[in-house]
């Protein structure tokens, strides 16, 4: 029931009893105090008799049978209980006046939340760019009110992003099938296919599948929670060691040397910093140069994996760990990228509390830093 009570309503209602309480006890104590401190008329007109008739504005009542001091008690007695009625009466006064001028003020003082309240109510998913204008007054709902818009700001750029994401995830979906589909067709346009033509439609679909399936995998990746497994202390050198025998094929066609200099432990998901090491070296390994070079260094807290190779332009460096970006798609689709392998590496990095940055230019190869800032 008291949810459903607006805050203008319940700010009056506990003004209400604020003033209730105050005026109560201050009835209560003047009463008292009146009881108290101004004792009956008989215990002074025991010590000295009073004229009844110098009393003014008292027309006293009819005296047949009654001394003095019992009618000046009485009249005493009198006043003491309109005093009492005429406090209460105030009090009840004050209270309902109270409650009619806090009702007004917290109408005042609310108009521009309710404000605020209606223009975020006329936002929704296809106008999240807007900005809502501060109150000119300041004070906390221009406080609220800039807070809502960076929420705002925080929350469009995370919509955009999915939709760009989802946009070219479909895209990269999309290549590989559609060149399945191509090449099904232009066989069954043969009428009398060679065994030669199908097992090139094969080998065709065979790496399109192949590649459909380390992109499913990436994205998968990419969005799941990133919690494999228990944390426990790695070996660089191992660690690279293992990551290296794995691309051996690889490196051995662009004959790339490899140097691992440096053994220093890290902590965490062995599995999933596995994977963010071996998207590194593999980049290295793929964007290098015939007869280059590749130097993994770890000293301390810090691991910096450098290559020789094709670099990256100044101009793409900020974008290089977003989901899907590719300095040139045309030659990263030839090697078999898809623009996620830096993203999901910097998602595991971001996890074990590591930072990871890029220093290239164009034709001078690559230098990566990851460093543990915990």
């Amino acid at each position: 029931m008291l949810n459903r009570i607006t805050l203008r309503l319940k700010i009056t209602i506990l003004t209400v009893v604020s003033l209730t309480v105050m005026c109560g006890c201050l009835t209560v104590i003047s009463i008292y105090n009146t009881n108290v401190f101004y004792e009956p008329i008989t215990y002074i007109a025991d010590k000295q008799p009073i004229d009844v008739s110098k009393i003014e504005n008292i027309e006293p009542p009819n005296t047949a049978g009654i001394n003095e001091i019992e009618i000046i008690d009485g009249i005493f007695l009198g006043s003491r209980e309109k005093f009492r009625t005429q406090s209460i009466i105030s009090a009840i006064i004050i209270i309902t006046l109270g409650a009619i001028i806090s009702y007004f003020i917290a109408g005042q003082t609310l108009k521009p939340l309710n404000t605020l309240t209606n223009k975020i109510e006329e936002i929704d998913e296809n106008n999240l760019n807007i900005q809502i204008m501060p109150n000119s007054n300041g004070g906390e709902v221009a406080r609220l009110t800039k807070s809502f818009n960076n929420m705002l700001e925080k929350l469009n750029k995370a919509f955009q992003s999915k939709k760009l994401f989802a946009s070219n995830a479909a895209h990269e979906l999309k290549t590989p099938l559609a060149n399945i589909l191509t090449n099904i067709e232009v066989m069954q346009m043969d009428d009398t296919p060679s065994i030669v033509d199908y097992e090139e439609i094969i080998n065709i679909t065979k790496e399109n599948v192949e590649q459909l399936t380390v992109l499913v995998h990436d994205l998968l990746r990419f969005n799941s929670d990133l919690n494999d497994g228990l944390c426990e202390k790695i070996k660089t050198k191992e660690l690279f060691n293992k990551i290296i025998s794995d691309l051996s094929k690889d490196i051995k066609e662009k004959n790339i040397s490899v140097t691992i200099d440096g053994n220093i432990e890290i902590f965490g998901e062995k599995t999933l910093l596995e994977r963010a090491f071996f998207n590194i070296v593999l980049n290295a390994v793929k964007y290098n140069k015939e007869n280059g070079e590749i130097k993994i260094t770890a000293i301390k807290e810090s691991i910096t994996i450098e290559d020789n190779g094709i670099g990256i332009p100044a101009e793409s460096i900020s974008q290089i760990f977003d989901p899907f970006y590719c300095v040139d798609k045309s030659r990263s689709r030839k090697l078999g990228g898809n623009g996620l392998g830096l993203s999901i590496a910097k998602q595991i990095f971001d996890k074990h509390n590591m930072t990871i940055s890029i220093l290239s230019e164009e034709n001078t190869g690559a230098k990566i830093f990851i460093k543990n800032i915990s």
